[in-house]
């Protein structure tokens, strides 16, 4: 009987799976690409290409850490319902940051703004805060050690995105400056 609960609730968690990692997935590659675009070129393959993979890759370390903490501070919520519904609760949240994805996307492209990264860490402020929410929801009770662990991730990360992005604009121009002297060189030109 166990058992049969058990494998009900897994299901419940598993559904939507694929649309909330879509969207998670296309939220952090926009929040990369608007980061690192140049609204003098839009259209820089380079800066698209390479917003894209540090979006995606400050995503997944963003969730990682996120569900890692929870999990450890719900050490028996995790043994009793397993790690989906860590997961389950952090995939919820993520979803906060749509409306913030999109508030970005809306000033990089049609207002033409640059300073765009108060968007961002408000988004990542959001989305550990209503991963926390939802641990609550899915344990009946709030906990405020889940509320302030999301929070401390969510922090670390704006922080940490707030700080690399000085050094993250530059190189997707050292890489196309780099690209191109490489194809001088082999180009037949020379220095």
């Amino acid at each position: 009987m166990e058992e049969k609960i058990m494998q009900e609730t897994q299901l419940e968690y598993s559904k939507g799976k694929g649309l909330r990692k879509l969207v998670r997935l296309l939220c952090f590659m926009v929040i990369g690409v608007c980061a690192l675009i140049n609204p003098l070129d839009l259209l820089n393959l380079y800066n698209i290409g390479l917003g894209i993979i540090c979006g995606l890759l400050f995503g997944g370390l963003f969730r990682m850490f996120l569900k890692g903490f929870l999990g450890m501070l719900n050490g028996r919520f995790k043994k009793e319902q397993g790690k989906e519904a860590i997961r389950y609760a952090v995939d919820n949240g993520m979803l906060f940051l749509v409306p913030f994805t999109l508030m970005l996307a809306l000033a990089v492209f049609y207002l033409g703004w640059t300073m765009t990264i108060p968007f961002i860490s408000a988004g990542i402020m959001a989305v550990g805060t209503a991963s926390a929410i939802e641990m609550g929801k899915m344990q009946g009770k709030q906990k405020i050690k889940n509320t302030v662990a999301a929070s401390g991730v969510s922090f670390a990360f704006s922080f940490l995105w707030t700080v690399s992005f000085t050094y993250l604009s530059m190189a997707s121009s050292m890489i196309e400056g780099g690209i191109g002297l490489l194809r001088s060189l082999i180009g037949g030109g020379g220095l």
